[in-house]
């Protein structure tokens, strides 16, 4: 079998960095990381400082009982945190309860629509598999379908709780949401941070 050079395989390693490395992003992508996480939302209209990162949960805005729908929503707007740990498992995003359970899966986000979530006793298995993470200038991202630079932060409306500010993908002037108010949305990365003891 032939052998490469040390010439040949500088040559190669230098144009995997360069087919990886894209304004600025590794764009290789992980959809399992052996680990537990939160998510957090980074401010890309401001600098990269610690004061631009806010805390993502998991907001329920409708107080029934049984099988619900939970957006994703910043701590500030909405401080429960049901769900404090996060996992990502063949592409599919998880939440557990503080217990450990497992009942909650993230749904296939549409652009312009909001990271949106479903809980169910009938429903602990693997949902959408569309989610992946990249490493990026403010750590590891969130990537829907590949993408991991059309997370928008929006104050939105609920007949059943205060304005919360909450993650929207993709969203335009063209969206279909009727929730959004497009005048009150800014550019963000959905970042991971590593829960207490969990290596990513």
């Amino acid at each position: 079998m032939p052998s490469l050079s040390s010439t040949s395989l500088f040559s190669c390693l230098l144009l995997l960095s360069c087919i990886l490395q894209v304004h600025g992003e590794w764009t290789l992508h992980r959809s399992d990381l052996g680990c537990r996480f939160s998510l957090a939302a980074w401010n890309m209209t401001e600098q990269y400082t610690n004061t631009t990162m806010m805390p993502l949960v998991l907001a329920n805005n409708a107080p029934f009982d049984g099988p619900s729908y939970e957006i994703t929503s910043t701590f500030a707007s909405y401080p429960v945190n049901v769900y404090p740990t996060l996992s990502l498992v063949n592409g599919s995003l998880r939440a557990y309860r503080a217990s450990g359970a497992w009942l909650t899966n993230a749904t296939a986000v549409q652009n312009g629509d909001l990271l949106t979530w479903y809980t169910s006793p009938l429903f602990n298995h693997d949902a959408a598999r569309i989610y992946s993470v990249v490493q990026s200038p403010v750590g590891m991202s969130l990537s829907a379908y590949g993408e991991a630079g059309l997370w928008f932060l929006c104050s939105i409306q609920s007949k059943f709780t205060p304005p919360m500010m909450s993650v929207v993908f993709n969203l335009t002037r063209d969206s279909h949401v009727d929730v959004v108010d497009p005048d009150a949305c800014w550019s963000t990365r959905i970042t991971l941070v590593p829960v207490a003891g969990s290596a990513c």
